[in-house]
């Protein structure tokens, strides 16, 4: 009997999958068509929420108000608006979901090439930060030609902090014993289990990263709002700051409803209309193509085989299997001249990481230059895939380096005991329980799980010296796990350029030998999938998520949505702690309050 229910239920589910799949497939043939533009424009960009680095896997996230553009498609389109005799101006709306620090330089250098063809760009923010750090948002919107703020908002640009949880005292508590090791002292990934309070080390480096950034934010705020940097940080030091105050500090220029800056941009326009940036990216058609370039996106933890579509969102996943897929079309396709690998990822998998690293390599022998575009982050696992490549670029703010290794287990005997839980362990081999959190490493344990530490580790240091070509010692000064930030970064040696796509692709022309102008036809390798197409994928089982637990879980997807960027970053640490494999994986730094 209960296995009938369980059929009539699978039945039902399946029906229910197959009609939203066929109103998926209607709606995408007799939906609407893209609407024709009008003479004289202003863009409409909505910052309330963050953009991916990659398109979603989800199948359903290109339909409603769910679909978000990627930073590439923001660039792009202000990059093509530039040209465009239609377009007068853009306005942004700003909310209190910002972007890393990295993206949002690549959004700002955007709106600054914008201004620079005669175009105007307003900013308006109801509040920059309500009971909340609004910095990096601000530090977006001052590069825009006004900055507008509604009456009662404030200005809470109050600096950049450090918050980092430590749960060694909850681990001693429940009577289980971290056992992870490191390579070297910066590699502080796993100190949230290992210890109570941050290394002098971590302290060190974090301190390190947060003048940089807030250095960098400091100059950038002073330069375009024509201010000194003295005068930045006093205003940063007295925000929040109040809507009169903000004005009279020369951060905001003018304070106003959101229907007041949009009747501003139109008149600005000649009685121009707002267009929303998505719609404009894709009702209009980009240049004619010039020489081909592969784009492949590396974004998320790294991990061993493939990725795919779930039906609950979030970030695309960097899959080896996956990647070296797309490197391996783009090297087989003649029309390919060379690689932009954009890599957004605190690292992962170090035997994934050599799997796409050795792509790389195969991409340059094909003849093939490979640049890396660094995003948010490339640290760990994510230097390890850029090292070997023709030329790495990447922005003041990205966080990059952390060249070492960790990995070990937690042993749970205590907490497994005080809840009456008894284990007996058998084995055959003298290291078959090395990976068991049942008990602690016996001595030839431990001896074997730090040898492949140091190997891994001497892999890695050898791996960036020869692609970097530095020499040993100072890769050993460089490395030990510490995170440097883009601009520390190239100071090191490890990064070529700063910028973003604009300077990664003029290092693409020079390497190809091609005129500074010339044009190049960007294609993303593989093809981004429609949304019927992955919905297909989830159907045969070939997404993430099969189709018993996608019916089980339906119930759990909103519930869990709140959590899932926490989840994500969380999920690399606790398979490190778990000993899944040794992990290449950047220190969870908690630079916050942006």
């Amino acid at each position: 009997m209960v296995r009938l229910f369980v059929r009539i239920f699978a039945v039902i589910g399946l029906m229910a999958v197959l009609l939203v799949a066929g109103a998926i497939f209607l709606a995408m043939q007799f939906g609407p068509k893209p609407k024709a533009l009008p003479g004289a424009i202003v863009l409409e960009l909505d910052l309330e929420k963050p953009m991916a680095e990659a398109p979603s896997n989800d199948p359903f996230a290109g339909f409603g108000s769910r679909r978000q553009p990627t930073v590439r498609d923001v660039v792009e389109a202000l990059d093509r608006a530039s040209a465009d005799p239609r377009v007068k101006g853009l306005v942004a709306h700003f909310g209190n979901n910002s972007q890393g620090m990295a993206a949002t330089q690549e959004l700002r250098a955007a709106v600054e090439r914008f201004r620079r063809s005669g175009r105007f760009a307003l900013a308006h923010a109801e509040t920059f930060g309500e009971f909340q750090s609004g910095m990096q948002s601000y530090y977006l919107a001052s590069a825009f030609e006004q900055v507008w703020m509604q009456p009662l908002g404030n200005l809470g640009i109050t600096g950049v902090m450090i918050e980092a949880p430590f749960f060694r005292g909850t681990l001693d508590k429940l009577e289980m014993v971290p056992q992870i090791g490191k390579r070297q002292e910066y590699k502080s990934a796993a100190e949230p289990f290992m210890e109570t309070q941050a290394s002098s080390a971590n302290r060190e480096m974090t301190e390190s990263l947060l003048n940089d950034l807030f250095g960098q934010m400091v100059e950038g705020v002073a330069a375009a709002r024509s201010l000194t940097p003295d005068q930045v940080r006093q205003a940063v030091d007295r925000a929040p700051l109040l809507d009169r105050e903000a004005v009279d500090s020369k951060l905001v220029d003018r304070l106003g409803y959101r229907d007041e800056i949009e009747a501003e941009a139109r008149g600005r326009a000649g009685d121009g209309k707002l267009v929303p940036l998505s719609d404009y990216a894709g009702g209009t058609q980009a240049a004619a193509p010039g020489t081909r370039v592969a784009l492949v996106t590396g974004s998320g933890a790294i991990q061993r085989g493939t990725g795919g579509a779930g039906p609950f969102g979030g970030g695309s996943d960097f899959a080896s299997d996956d990647t070296v897929e797309a490197f391996d079309r783009a090297i087989g396709d003649p029309q390919v001249k060379a690689i932009l690998f954009r890599v957004n990822s605190p690292g992962g998998s170090a035997v994934a990481s050599e799997a796409v690293r050795r792509a790389v390599r195969r991409a340059r022998a094909a003849g093939k230059p490979v640049v890396v575009s660094m995003g948010d982050l490339a640290a760990s696992g994510g230097y390890w895939v850029a090292m070997d490549a023709d030329r790495i670029v990447a922005h003041p703010a990205t966080l990059t380096g952390s060249i070492g290794v960790l990995g070990g287990k937690i042993v749970t005997t205590g907490l497994t005991d005080k809840l009456g839980i008894g284990f007996t362990l058998q084995q055959r081999g003298a290291n078959a329980g090395i990976w068991t959190d049942k008990r602690a490493y016996a001595p030839g344990e431990l001896q074997r799980r730090d040898a492949m530490l140091d190997d891994i580790y001497a892999g890695f240091t050898a791996g960036v010296a020869e692609g970097r070509k530095l020499d040993r010692a100072v890769v050993d000064r460089i490395a030990r796990g510490r995170v440097w930030t883009g601009r520390q970064a190239k100071e090191n040696g490890l990064v070529d350029v700063l910028g973003g796509y604009p300077e990664a692709l003029a290092e693409i022309r020079t390497l190809l030998k091609l005129a500074p102008d010339a044009a190049l036809d960007l294609v993303p390798y593989p093809a981004p999938k429609t949304q019927l197409e992955l919905v297909m994928d989830v159907l045969q089982g070939d997404g993430q998520v099969r189709l018993g637990a996608w019916l089980a879980r339906d119930a759990l997807a909103d519930t869990v949505a709140e959590y899932r960027p926490l989840l994500a970053k969380l999920q690399p640490l606790l398979a490190a702690a778990r000993q899944e494999e040794m992990v290449l994986l950047m220190p969870p730094t908690g630079i916050g309050g942006y």
